[in-house]
């Protein structure tokens, strides 16, 4: 096999892999953005326990890409480790930054559906 298709084997695993840590460790983005999640009691508590799941799961995908970058000899790997963390985070926080409503119009995940669109 040659390096660049290795290359590119590698890269289709690391997503696929970064992919399970957060689904392993963080609830959906539909949960998070859910007014189930929001309205109840233990929301701060529930915040924490997302942002430990964050925490964790970074530690694991950043370990992850760090492996195959020293493996490979090729430390853009280890960045693209960092760019699906921050994807996943940023989706994360979005979600409980701006809960979702009955209302298109209103502030929340619908935001980002009128993007592109005039």
């Amino acid at each position: 096999m040659n390096g660049d298709t290795n290359r590119w084997i590698i890269f289709t695993l690391l997503v696929g892999e970064a992919s399970g840590v957060f689904a392993g460790f963080c609830p959906s983005w539909f949960t998070v953005a859910s007014p189930f999640f929001h309205e109840q009691e233990a929301r701060s508590g529930n915040i924490k326990r997302i942002r430990w799941g964050e925490a964790a799961a970074t530690t694991i995908v950043l370990a992850t890409g760090a492996a195959i970058s020293y493996s490979e000899h090729d430390w853009i790997y280890l960045g693209a480790s960092a760019v699906i963390c921050a994807i996943f985070i940023a989706g994360y926080e979005y979600q409980i930054a701006n809960p979702s409503t009955e209302s298109e119009g209103s502030a929340g995940a619908s935001a980002w559906l009128r993007i592109g669109k005039s």
